[in-house]
Formats: C-alpha cells, structure tokens, sequence
C-alpha cells in the first residue's frame, strides 16, 4: 500500500506505522544478507572439501585410507544435505506454505519426550540434560511437530558443544497467559564459529508462525540461554 507525502504528514499515527513497517522491513532484509552470506561461505567450503575428499580418495594406496576418506565425504554430503533441507524448509515458513497445526501439548511430557535418551549419566561424565519444570505448568497451544524439531535441535547442540561435565539445563516459567521454555547450555555451536545463521533463523521462523517468540539472553558463568514463549492453551 502507497501513501502520499501530505497523508503522511497530516495523519501522525499513519506516519509511525509506516515507519514502523519500514523499520521491521530493514531488520528482516539485513537478517536475509546474513542467512545467504552464511550459506554461500558454508556451501562454499563443503564443495571444497568434498573436492579434497575426492582427490584425497584417488591417491590413497591403502583399503583403509580409501575407506577414511569416504568417511569424510559422505560426511561432508551429509552436511550439504541437511543445510540445503533447512534451507527449502525455511523458505517454505517465509512463504507461509507449512500448515500449522495449534493444539494443546502437555510440555511436561514433551520436554520428558526430547530429552530422555541424554538424562541418563554417560562414562566419565553426569546427566548431560537436566529438567527444571514448574509445578501445575500449563498447556501450550502450539503445533507439537515444530516445537519439538526447535527443542531436539537447541538439545543436541547444547550438549554436542558443551563441556562433558556441564549439563544443559531445560526450564519453564508461566505468566500472563503465556507458557516459556528455558534451554540453557554452556554453549550452542563451535568455540569461535559463528555461522550458523540459517539454524538460528530457522529455529525463530518455526515458533514465529504459531504466534510465539524466541529470544537469547546471557546467563551466569558465560551460560547462554534460549527463551521461548508460547501461547497458553
């Protein structure tokens, strides 16, 4: 929708939504720039391992080291594969094309559901998920498939980039009609790699389209914290 100069300045509330839109509208283009830097640097240097593994393969003059760099390949592919697959399924939530399905979900068990096979004590190390979930905590209403790709994801990285002997700490708080949960871990990608834009955007995009929000926040001991807020049922 277009407006004149003289409607704009005649109508002052007009004049701060659409400033308001332009503003939001800047954030959302510069949060695009950053995902398609980020997949271009990150497909970029797949290609080029790929192409090492490759030649790497070609020159090994063992079984055994043939079959190392095929490791390393298919690895390689397998990480192309799974950043192009978050890539067309980012997209599809931009474009307003994944069906989204509010129901009820019991977070207690859901949260019980995602975390299970990590609560258990590994060698050498104590519970690498630990949950902290508030009494008579209420429903969400939410699409149960997508909060729970958000949750496995933000747990797996949590522990997989964290110190064995810091567990990654899941909890939950309920106020004014919405229902949060808190993942706190050490950390969620690499010491030093930051490029993990399309998750991080991906990860919003899928709790943004049922109504809620996600939000980072520093914690205690250089913790970091994923807060995400759902409707209440």
């Amino acid at each position: 929708m277009s407006y004149s100069s003289t409607t704009l300045v005649s109508n002052p509330q007009l004049l701060q939504r659409v400033q308001k839109q332009n503003e939001e509208l800047r954030r959302y283009l510069a949060a695009q720039r950053v995902v398609v830097s980020s997949l271009e640097r990150r497909a970029g240097r797949s290609l080029e391992q790929m192409g090492l593994c490759c030649k790497q393969l070609f020159e090994a003059d063992t079984v055994d080291a043939q079959r190392a760099h095929l490791m390393q390949l298919q690895s390689e592919v397998s990480c192309l594969s799974d950043l192009i697959a978050d890539t067309l399924l980012l997209q599809k939530l931009e474009a307003g094309k994944v069906e989204v399905r509010l129901v009820p979900i019991d977070l207690r068990l859901l949260l019980a559901v995602v975390s299970r096979h990590l609560q258990a004590p590994t060698m050498g190390s104590g519970n690498r998920v630990m949950l902290d979930v508030i009494d008579n905590l209420p429903p969400a209403l939410a699409d149960q498939e997508l909060v729970e790709a958000v949750l496995t994801d933000l747990i797996a990285r949590g522990s997989r980039y964290s110190d064995p002997a810091i567990p990654v700490i899941i909890g939950t708080d309920a106020d004014n009609g919405r229902v949060a949960i808190k993942v706190t871990a050490q950390r969620f990608a690499p010491i030093g790699d930051r490029d993990f834009a399309t998750e991080i955007v991906l990860c919003c995009r899928r709790i943004e389209v049922q109504g809620g929000e996600v939000r980072c926040q520093p914690g205690a001991d250089n913790k970091q914290t994923v807060i995400i807020s759902l409707q209440q049922a």
